[in-house]
């Protein structure tokens, strides 16, 4: 881990004046150069963790914003001392790259929270709606000390799926107006969630396609092998139903801490496993090298010289005596 970003993890850490800056700033590194978000592996097995990480997905249009809004208020009134993070995704802007900030702006009464930390992070024109450093978004607000962090997704559509890889729970909302049990029937969300919330429950035909959700559930009972999925018909915007929600996240979290605290050690050892992998493809791939040399190295292949294997001994052997392979312990 380099000294800049070490300096702000320990400012982090200690809970100094400092904390909320340093922890966005560390969020900043992650979006802006996502090729260092393996420093934020290094030493990240001691980092305190979320208790629960929640992911906010649907179509768009659900009322998502306005549920994220009501789910701060009553998680903080509820544990009044504890701090939850939220991150907003939002899509991006076509001329800057960055976030339109639209989910955010719905978010504004808890601006003045010092316990609640709301970062918007753009898609970056990401096909499945989450950026690439959501995973190193989620530890370092678990190292701000959040004990909730709360991810609410751009709402691409049927795709929308990989949330389930980041979050410990995965709360759908639809709304009506967005089709019906046909719709939910084809659409791949109903794989992933958790939690149902038919929201806008205020609305004409909430009552109907939440009947209708019930029906879909009752169908797909078991049929991944996973916990059966919870639902409830909730009106965000006039706060209905939506402290059954949370007591039915809180029963979850009760009942799986321990098992999604496993699970997110288990990651961040594949993510290592990744990060190595891809730091040794970029050392092998700058001592191949381009132009006529590389050429001539791969001719002996096809000529039947030497064995890839043979050749890829060869490389090692040669970042071995260049120094470019050697040991790194206490980081970068």
């Amino acid at each position: 881990m380099t000294n800049d970003t070490q300096d702000l993890v320990e400012q982090v850490r200690a809970g100094t004046s400092q904390r909320v800056r340093a922890t966005a700033r560390l969020m900043s590194l992650v979006e802006n150069y996502p090729e260092r978000i393996p420093e934020f592996l290094v030493g990240a097995a001691d980092w305190p963790q979320a208790r629960m990480v929640i992911g906010l997905t649907g179509p768009p249009g659900c009322g998502k914003s306005v549920l994220a809004d009501r789910l701060i208020r009553a998680f903080r009134t509820r544990n009044p001392h504890n701090s939850i993070g939220v991150i907003a995704v939002d899509p991006s802007s076509p001329f800057t790259g960055g976030a339109f900030l639209g989910d955010r702006l719905r978010m504004m009464r808890h601006a003045s929270d010092p316990n609640v930390f709301i970062r918007s992070a753009a898609t970056r024109g990401h096909i499945g709606g989450l950026l690439l450093g959501i995973k190193a978004f989620i530890r370092v607000l678990g190292l701000a000390g959040c004990r909730t962090v709360l991810i609410e997704t751009v709402g691409v559509g049927q795709n929308e799926t990989e949330i389930v890889d980041v979050a410990d729970l995965v709360v759908v909302a639809i709304a009506p107006g967005h089709g019906d049990a046909v719709q939910l029937l084809k659409c791949g969300l109903m794989e992933v969630g958790d939690i149902f919330v038919v929201n806008k429950g205020d609305c004409e035909g909430a009552a109907q396609l939440y009947a209708q959700l019930l029906a879909v559930l009752r169908l797909n009972a078991n049929g991944q092998g996973r916990r059966g999925a919870d639902s409830c018909l909730v009106s965000a915007l006039h706060g209905r139903g939506v402290e059954e929600l949370v007591d039915l996240l809180e029963k979850r979290a009760a009942d799986s801490e321990e098992a999604w605290r496993s699970r997110r050690r288990q990651t961040m050892v594949d993510d290592v496993k990744e990060a190595v992998l891809e730091e040794a493809r970029q050392r092998l791939s700058r001592r191949l090298g381009t132009g006529p040399l590389a050429t001539k190295d791969f001719t002996r292949i096809l000529r039947g010289e030497i064995t890839v294997p043979g050749f890829v001994d060869e490389l090692l052997q040669q970042l071995t005596g260049t120094g470019e392979v050697k040991d790194h312990h206490g980081g970068g």
